[in-house]
């Protein structure tokens, strides 16, 4: 089951947002399903011993699996445009000439109106809303024009192909739309991290740091817990950029964040800040506990190991200046200007160094 989930509804693949990942498990469960319904007829005729009705489904069948096949081997176009037509030839003989319409089969068709309307994309409108007028255009022939009672089927065998016809759509309907939420949901995640997240660096960006600078604060002040801001540099990235080129500094940012990352503590917040300004949110947390905190970050930066492409090795190093809440404080931006003015005094005293501003130091 897991081999089939993986190979026929992608369910192993990370980019969940992609609109053609969307579409190929739509229509993978869509000829799955189709399959098994015909498989179970064909087991059903098999016992009755109706040859017509057997021989006919397995040829469905075999159309079913070679559809499946091709949106497996990534022919997406013709697995979603084969589908319904299987389907509408399928149902239509077997409602008009074999189960009668008092089996209620091509009801069914309703499944592939709903299936152009999630399968084809926005540019495939011809496809999209031909296939579901195609549909409806069967089902009125099928409904209006055919004869209630089949040759294969008795009045009591219709009432319960019924039943059966309407479990089966509604699980299929309730899967449909299952997945179409599920991708919305996924869609919705992905946007909320793109607009969260520094595009160069994976932090967090400017907005969403100083988002959760806001959220960190009010809940210290009403824990009455302790926090500390540190705003942290790069010491003289420009001369970086001017140098070694932008593609050599947006290295250098990378692998910095990389290392910041793995240093500050699980409960803490790190985000860009500037172009190459960080923040670091600190809860719980001490002067000192910040400045040992602090102290690692910045040895780990110092002894880094940044190399071009050309085998150019860049010394890097960072000034850090923090601060802490203070009494009367109640914005968070009070602190950060603080952290800031710190900042500026590691770097007037000969930067790669750490400046605490704050008039205690527990």
């Amino acid at each position: 089951m897991k081999k089939i989930q993986k190979n026929f509804l992608y369910t192993d693949l990370a980019e969940e947002y992609s609109n053609d990942l969307n579409q190929k498990r739509m229509v993978g469960f869509s000829y799955l399903f189709f399959c098994s319904i015909n498989l179970i007829v064909i087991v059903i005729f098999v016992i009755r011993q109706t040859s017509p009705i057997v021989l006919f489904c397995f040829l469905a069948l075999l159309l079913g699996l070679l559809g499946l096949r091709l949106n497996f081997k990534g022919k997406l176009f013709w697995a979603q445009i084969m589908l319904p037509i299987i389907a509408m030839l399928e149902l239509s003989i077997l409602s008009l000439f074999y189960f009668g319409t008092g089996s209620a089969l091509h009801w069914f068709l309703i499944d592939f109106i709903i299936y152009a309307l999630a399968v084809f994309r926005s540019d495939q409108r011809v496809l999209k809303y031909g296939t579901a007028l195609c549909t409806v255009s069967v089902f009125w022939v099928c409904e209006f024009m055919g004869a209630e009672k089949g040759l294969y089927l008795s009045a009591q065998d219709q009432k319960v192909a019924l039943f059966l016809v309407f479990l089966c759509s509604s699980f299929a309907v309730a899967v449909i739309v299952s997945m179409v939420v599920n991708r919305l949901r996924t869609v919705n995640e992905h946007l909320r991290i793109l607009t969260e997240k520094d595009e160069l660096t994976g932090l967090s960006n400017r907005r969403k740091v100083l988002a959760d600078a806001d959220d960190i604060f009010a809940d210290s002040i009403v824990q009455q817990d302790s926090c500390v801001f540190a705003i942290i540099d790069l010491d003289h990235f420009k001369r970086i950029n001017d140098t070694y080129g932008h593609d050599a500094g947006d290295l250098v940012l990378v692998k910095v964040s990389e290392t910041m990352a793995a240093v500050v503590r699980d409960q803490d917040e790190i985000g860009r800040y500037g172009e190459e300004e960080f923040i670091v949110i600190m809860r719980k947390v001490t002067l000192k506990q910040a400045e040992a905190v602090m102290e690692r970050i910045r040895t780990a930066v110092e002894n880094m190991f940044v190399e071009t492409e050309q085998g150019i090795v860049i010394p890097v190093t960072i000034s850090i200046g923090l601060s802490t809440m203070e009494p009367g404080v109640s914005r968070f931006e009070e602190v950060l200007a603080q952290a800031s003015k710190a900042l500026y005094v590691a770097k007037r005293n000969g930067r790669n160094r750490i400046a605490i501003e704050s008039s205690f130091q527990d």
